[in-house]
């Protein structure tokens, strides 16, 4: 294994993957829970997630 280097972790840290995950996870939740603002709240977070140039 690999030591963990400043660069290897400032990469795992700012990939996307995880807050795209979780920003998608609570749209799910709560448009089942009828949480119609929180769903649309999160759905607009992933929008402006995308379209920073993040991902």
């Amino acid at each position: 294994m690999q030591p963990l280097t400043a660069g290897r972790a400032r990469r795992g840290l700012t990939e996307p993957l995880l807050p795209v995950a979780a920003l998608a996870l609570l749209a799910v939740a709560a448009a089942a829970l009828d949480a119609t603002v929180l769903c649309w709240t999160s759905v607009g977070a992933l929008a402006g997630f995308a379209l920073s140039g993040s991902v």
